[in-house]
């Protein structure tokens, strides 16, 4: 009688700490997972892992957690399958990337991924970026970001007309701040306002835009450039 080779379970919890970030890893290869919670230790837990996009979407259910760190191929599909019922579960996607190909990066960051860094990088650079995506910021390879603003400024520069909400002259200001890739301290710093004036003109640009998050915000207005901004702050 010949003795079964070992077979990855569909999907794995752990237990965790309730005062950290909660990661959930969707990856084909197996050594991801503890690499990384090793990577975040005391600093955020990986409560599950699994190779199948359907099991991380039952482990997003179950725990709720901050990030879902993926690979691009799953054991039941590509990502891009599972990222929208993933993002509609309230959870932050970074993905990890074996080649950089920036359309499709961007075209994934406009359906609301929050982050992509490649699986090249130490697992130190990628721990990071998890909690950096935990802590409810955009990662991006410097290369992308450098695209982004150069298409959005091109658009605007020519006046390309976006979406149909008109901004007004503050929102364009907060708008090429977070172009220039500027953090909310900094931009409220430049335009000699609170944080909480630059926090609100962000959720107003979002509610305008159409959008859920930064990384989209920026990713829009890279494709559509922006219209004219009204007379009033």
């Amino acid at each position: 009688m010949t003795t079964p080779s070992y077979r990855r379970p569909a999907l794995r919890s752990h237990a965790y700490r309730r005062d950290l970030p909660k990661v959930v890893i969707v990856h084909e290869h197996r050594f991801v997972a503890p690499g990384l919670r090793e990577a975040l230790a005391g600093h955020a837990d990986v409560v599950g892992d699994t190779a199948y996009g359907v099991a991380a979407l039952q482990l997003a259910g179950m725990l709720a957690p901050s990030v879902v760190v993926a690979g691009e191929l799953l054991g039941d599909g590509v990502i891009d399958h599972f990222l929208p019922d993933l993002v509609k579960a309230g959870t932050r996607v970074l993905l990890l990337v074996d080649e950089l190909r920036e359309e499709r990066v961007l075209d994934l960051v406009a359906r609301g991924l929050s982050g992509a860094c490649s699986a090249h990088d130490g697992l130190a650079d990628v721990a990071a970026a998890v909690l950096d995506v935990a802590a409810g910021g955009v990662v991006l390879p410097p290369s992308l970001v450098a695209d982004i603003i150069t298409q959005w400024r091109s658009g605007w520069r020519r006046g390309e007309a976006g979406p149909d909400a008109e901004l007004t002259l503050r929102e364009m200001e907060v708008l090429n701040a977070i172009a220039d890739g500027l953090s909310t301290k900094a931009a409220a710093r430049l335009l000699g306002v609170a944080v909480k004036t630059v926090e609100s003109h962000k959720t107003l640009l979002f509610a305008k835009l159409g959008v859920r998050n930064q990384a989209q915000l920026v990713s829009q207005q890279a494709r559509t450039g922006t219209r004219e901004a009204g007379a009033t702050r």
